[in-house]
């Protein structure tokens, strides 16, 4: 392998490993605001939960269980579609 070409392969190392690195970033911003919005989801449904399971509304407390449990499945959905959006290409 001459020098010119171990020069152009580490160009184009450097050009994918830059490229990665910012589909990482991507990611990761995406995962992070992703869990962000669950946590102040699950914050706010379980202050739901306590103030009508205190006046002993059971039915209340139950259609915030499932309310909360469709929001987390909507949730995942984002997080693996945002996953794969940002999977590198083969």
């Amino acid at each position: 392998m001459s020098h010119d070409d171990a020069l152009a392969q580490a160009v184009r190392l450097q050009e994918y490993y830059k490229q990665e690195l910012e589909r990482q970033r991507a990611m990761n911003t995406e995962l992070r605001s992703a869990v962000a919005e669950m946590a102040r989801t699950f914050q706010e449904t379980l202050a739901a939960s306590v103030d009508a399971a205190e006046t002993g509304d059971l039915v209340q407390v139950r259609k915030i269980a499932y309310a909360n449990k469709a929001a987390w499945q909507t949730y995942l959905a984002q997080i693996v579609a945002a996953a794969a959006a940002t999977a590198p290409k083969k």
